[in-house]
């Protein structure tokens, strides 16, 4: 379940919900309850193993994902709900290094009690070991301490976490190839006051 969460800015909630019911029949349960939200059908796809309604009331969308649950015979669903109204259009983190010419493909931000987790993912064209570098430079000179590290450079791979006091964050930087692109992923965690 995420309840307190935003992907690039816009605010998102998803629960997982179990059913004996088979897929066909949520399916149509859903179809049926939604009917009271709107006098316009949602709209239904699918992809590969999900069948996905969606449904659009205002600035709200809600959208559930179901498919099949091979252990229970009855079927798995993902229900989640978009808030368009509230979107931060601000959502790239101003307190990261300077990577350019990396640019962020996604932040996912979510609170787990005091806990919280911005998730920021880069990528592009840079090099490897600079990009590796600027990173280590970058939390070292701000007061962070080394806890772990890791590389295979035979993979072109970098994982490292850094903390300070409650704070931590982690890093994993790949490359499949010297002249692929780099793929960053760094996860800051926090506790608030």
């Amino acid at each position: 379940m995420l309840r307190d969460a935003r992907v690039n800015g816009l605010p998102v909630q998803v629960l997982e919900l179990r059913s004996e019911l088979p897929t066909e029949e949520l399916l149509a349960y859903f179809k049926r309850d939604w009917r009271r939200y709107s006098s316009v059908a949602p709209l239904e796809t699918e992809q590969q193993h999900w069948r996905k309604l969606t449904l659009q009331q205002g600035p709200v969308q809600v959208v559930v994902q179901i498919e099949r649950d091979g252990r229970s015979g009855g079927s798995r669903a993902l229900l989640s709900q978009m808030n368009f109204r509230d979107v931060q259009r601000d959502y790239i983190p101003r307190d990261l290094p300077s990577l350019a010419p990396l640019h962020v493909t996604q932040v996912s931000d979510t609170r787990d009690g005091p806990k919280r987790s911005r998730l920021v993912q880069m990528g592009g064209d840079a090099s490897f070991e600079i990009t590796q570098q600027r990173l280590r430079q970058y939390w070292s000179r701000a007061g962070w301490r080394a806890v772990f590290e890791r590389s295979a450079n035979e993979q072109r791979q970098w994982l490292a976490s850094f903390d300070r006091g409650p704070a931590s964050v982690d890093i994993v930087l790949t490359q499949a190839g010297p002249r692929e692109p780099l793929a960053l992923t760094i996860n800051l965690l926090e506790v608030e006051p």
